[in-house]
């Protein structure tokens, strides 16, 4: 069957990086995650990421430091203050010190992410910014997601260490959170302001979303000076509204991030990062979750999954790239 002849203009417009609308984007969606157009979308998307980082991806090790019941109280959210029976929980200096010496042992866990709940203490979350700077391979790069800040909370995060921060504002922010939006943009705003590199998204992306639900979020938050943004698809947790909902298709999820890929392609980003890829991160980024317990073997398994997916090179913390075939895999100890 051919493709839709309409469609077929704005997948080539997004392909050659012409600007395409909100209205573009939410007509591209309207075909099936199983249709032509569909398939066609997810084919440049990939095509446009390999190019656009040459064909080299990278690994983001997140690392939570901060969490228990937090009042953030989003409502897809496990650790919701009014549902969460978890106790307050912070991880000790010596064990977030370990895991940051740990990721450097290759020199290709680019960034490290440090992530917390909305109650999190600045004085606190940048003394753990310290003590990765301090442990960490030289040249990683240190980002945070933390609770909304001000002006001088984020120039404090720069001079601690703090290379940039992952924020958005998620759907339903101010009916399924209690967080206004307006407060989540503004932090974005401030973060942009002090020079750190901010991370957007679009999140949780649930089967329960329209279409106008996750493109006008994409587009609310484009051409604010983010460096990248990235989709994150929500986890069905019992006990919430949304579980009855289940989980996003991952063909679906495919074909938004694909169209938002090609809707995005004109963007650049005020401060190029090599190898970074298109403004809507890929499998070109792996962020594994990591403990103490954990942390060899989800880097390990970054690597099979960055290679599996036709990466043949992998960034390393001094910008430089080693080539990602099996000799490297087998060295590195990931088969």
């Amino acid at each position: 069957m051919a493709i839709d002849p309409k469609a077929a203009d704005k997948l080539s417009k997004g392909w050659y990086k012409e600007r395409l609308s909100s209205q573009d984007c939410k007509y591209l969606l309207e075909f099936t995650d199983h249709s032509s157009e569909a398939n066609l979308a997810v084919s440049l998307a990939n095509r446009l990421h390999h190019q656009a980082c040459n064909g080299t991806g990278q690994i983001s090790a997140e690392i939570e430091t901060v969490i228990g019941p937090c009042p953030g109280n989003c409502g897809f959210c496990k650790h919701a203050e009014g549902r969460s029976m978890e106790s307050f929980w912070e991880i000790d200096d010596g064990s977030l010190a370990k895991i940051a010496e740990g990721l450097g042992l290759f020199s290709d866990v680019r960034s490290i992410r440090l992530t917390t709940c909305a109650y999190a203490d600045i004085d606190t979350v940048c003394r753990q910014v310290g003590i990765v700077r301090d442990n960490a391979k030289c040249g990683t790069r240190i980002y945070v997601n933390t609770r909304d800040l001000g002006p001088d909370d984020c120039r404090q995060l720069k001079a601690a260490g703090a290379y940039g921060a992952v924020h958005a504002p998620r759907l339903g922010e101010g009916k399924d959170t209690e967080i206004p939006l307006e407060t989540r943009l503004d932090t974005m705003t401030n973060l942009v302001k002090s020079g750190l590199e901010v991370i957007t998204g679009v999140e949780p992306i649930g089967p329960e979303h329209s279409i106008e639900d996750i493109v006008d979020n994409f587009f609310l938050t484009l051409n604010m000076g983010c460096a990248s943004c990235e989709l994150v698809p929500r986890e069905p947790v019992p006990g919430t509204k949304f579980n009855q909902f289940g989980k996003l298709g991952q063909s679906r999820f495919n074909q938004i991030r694909a169209v938002l890929t090609l809707g995005s392609s004109w963007y650049t980003a005020p401060h190029r990062v090599p190898y970074a890829g298109a403004y809507v991160t890929g499998g070109n980024v792996v962020v594994p979750k990591c403990n103490l317990s954990n942390y060899k073997e989800r880097i390990e398994a970054s690597r099979r999954r960055l290679f599996n997916g036709g990466y043949d090179r992998i960034l390393k913390v001094d910008d430089s790239t080693s080539e990602l075939n099996m000799m490297y895999l087998r060295k590195t100890g990931s088969v």
